[in-house]
């Protein structure tokens, strides 16, 4: 950490998911942010065109796995610091 404080060594960008959601404590790699991502958007548009679900569900799956991710930091956190 301190490398990255003294400008020994640039962080690395992270992906826009992380940024958007304001992870700190998970490290989520770009394939993993796109599976997360536009796998919940692909999965949610293909149970509608199935007509397994409502259409409303193209948007609630997405945003729903996004609350999953930042519980899971929180968690992750919380963790780090009592445990």
């Amino acid at each position: 950490m301190s490398e990255y404080r003294h400008g020994r060594v640039s962080r690395p960008r992270r992906p826009w998911y992380s940024r958007a959601l304001g992870i700190r404590h998970l490290y989520l790699s770009n394939v993993m942010c796109v599976l997360l991502f536009e796998g919940s958007v692909a999965l949610a548009v293909l149970m509608a065109l199935t007509e397994l679900v409502s259409w409303w569900v193209v948007l609630i799956l997405p945003l729903a796995v996004a609350a999953m991710v930042k519980l899971n930091d929180f968690v992750a956190g919380a963790l780090n610091r009592h445990g």
